[in-house]
């Protein structure tokens, strides 16, 4: 990191922007470019898991190759005056992979759906869990980084 007085590697801090992040922007090996989305997630201990159809692009660039980066931003105020953004962010690295227990799915479709305030049936049910895929990322490196506004932590 260039700015190295914006870095900040605090699990505390690392805790908070994963508790109020909202998307995780996931990327992907496609070829050539670079394959890039927004996601729901949840984050359990080392480990982030996302939810999809059980087909589709995203697995299969994960099946092609399961290194993938992520990054997660919080807390984002522009500040127009000052020509800034105050912010909190993460950018990791980690290795992809298709969870086939049904367990471990339920598992994380109930963590995802507790996150976001779904209105779904807890425990999940059976029939959705086969018909959703999950995808965890254990996590391997993790930076953040965070500009605030002066007199602040």
């Amino acid at each position: 990191m260039r700015r190295h007085k914006s870095e900040c590697n605090d699990p505390a801090f690392f805790d908070e922007v994963f508790s109020t992040a909202d998307d995780l922007f996931l990327a992907m090996h496609d070829g050539e470019y670079p394959y890039v989305l927004p996601l729901n997630f949840v984050r359990q201990g080392q480990a982030l898991y996302i939810h999809c159809a059980l087909e589709g692009h995203k697995l299969d660039c994960i099946r092609q190759n399961p290194r993938v980066a992520f990054t997660l931003i919080a807390d984002v105020t522009i500040h127009r005056e000052k020509s800034t953004t105050y912010f909190k962010s993460l950018c990791g690295k980690g290795t992809a992979c298709i969870v086939e227990d049904e367990a471990e799915k339920g598992r994380a479709l109930d963590a995802i759906a507790q996150r976001y305030a779904a209105l779904c049936p807890q425990p999940t049910p059976t029939a959705s869990i086969k018909r959703t895929a999950i995808v965890r990322i254990d996590i391997e490196e993790l930076t953040g980084k965070r500009k605030l506004p002066s007199g602040t932590a």
